[in-house]
């Protein structure tokens, strides 16, 4: 009876080893499946060293290369427009006559005085060398004579002002009277842009004050024409503006189109630094953690994170000083979730 106790507890123990041998041997294989199962899907991309340029990006405003508000030295009615608003002007065209009615006939007067102070005194010459009239007769008749060239000079001049020229050459694009109104001394009457240039004007941040300087080159985008135009600086300001810690600058642009309208916005960009070969990487694939920025790279079917020092920043790339290398695969795609030493699967 002992004897069957025994086997019955042996045979019992047997099958206990056998199921939880065999309960170890699936539990195993449910590891390893789980395993898989856990690996992250990602996509990479080989590091190469390339150049780069690093850019200042500012927003301008597009103004004409010459401005000028137009206005008379000689009040009077206007009688008329030569040249109309949006009409081309060259240097030294007539825009508008002035009403100088009174002032031609001043003119003809002193025209008349003058040519007769001219023959007075040719006369008074000839007979103070002959020794005939006094010295003091012969000088009234030279100052007399140069008092009407200066009264005529000044007549003929103001009489001219009553015709206004174009200072510049350059279009009509307001105008402030219309005929027959009386335009008074110092106002405004026109306004006269020189457009077959223009410049833009920006505000660059006082920290980059000594990076910029005349004749750099700056790269113009305008959204509203779809358009990239290249100039250079042809100003730099001397002082920065206390509200808004900017100094001024000028970038001069040819527009033989006129496609460059005044007061446009412009997104400006100019040449800070330039690296002939540098590692680069998009910028959202950049995490940033406590003591800097780290990255992930592909090692031997794992992700392991890379911590960088990032030297120039983009939109969207970055330049790496250092913590990456060529031939570098980084994890592009399906960096997120990914920590130190993950097992991940590459998607081609």
């Amino acid at each position: 009876m002992t004897k069957i106790k025994y086997l019955n507890t042996i045979i019992i123990f047997a099958l206990a080893l056998s199921v939880s041998i065999s309960c170890s041997q699936e539990g195993s294989g449910e590891e390893v499946v789980t395993k898989e199962k856990n690996k992250v899907a990602v996509k990479t991309v080989k590091l190469t060293a390339k150049s780069f340029t690093d850019y200042i990006s500012v927003i301008g405003n597009v103004k004409p290369y010459q401005k000028a508000l137009i206005s008379t030295t000689e009040g009077g009615k206007i009688i008329k427009f030569i040249k109309d608003k949006g009409d081309y002007a060259t240097r030294g065209d007539t825009i508008l006559i002035i009403n100088n009615e009174i002032l031609e006939a001043n003119l003809l007067a002193a025209k008349a005085q003058l040519d007769l102070g001219q023959i007075t005194f040719e006369k008074q010459e000839i007979v103070f060398k002959e020794s005939v009239n006094s010295e003091i007769q012969y000088l009234q008749s030279k100052y007399n004579l140069q008092q009407l060239e200066a009264n005529y000079k000044l007549i003929q001049t103001r009489y001219n002002n009553t015709f206004i020229t174009a200072p510049f050459s350059g279009y009509i694009d307001y105008k402030y009277f219309d005929e027959g109104e009386l335009a008074p001394v110092g106002q405004p009457i026109f306004l006269l842009i020189d457009v077959t240039r223009v410049k833009i004007e920006a505000g660059v941040p006082e920290k980059y004050i000594s990076s910029i300087k005349k004749g750099d080159v700056a790269t113009v985008f305008v959204k509203e024409i779809n358009k990239e135009l290249t100039g250079k600086i042809s100003f730099v300001g001397s002082s920065v503006n206390t509200s808004n810690r900017t100094f001024p600058i000028e970038i001069t642009l040819s527009n033989k189109g006129r496609e460059l309208k005044p007061e446009l916005i412009a997104e400006v960009k100019i040449e800070s630094s330039k690296f002939d070969a540098i590692i680069t990487i998009p910028t959202e694939v950049i995490s940033r953690v406590d003591d800097g920025y780290l990255v992930y790279v592909l090692d031997d079917g794992r992700a392991r994170s890379r911590k960088i020092e990032v030297l120039k920043r983009t939109a969207n790339e970055v330049a790496v000083a250092s913590g990456l290398n060529n031939d570098d695969e980084l994890i592009i795609v399906g960096y997120q979730n990914l920590v130190d030493g993950q097992a991940v699967s590459v998607v081609k």
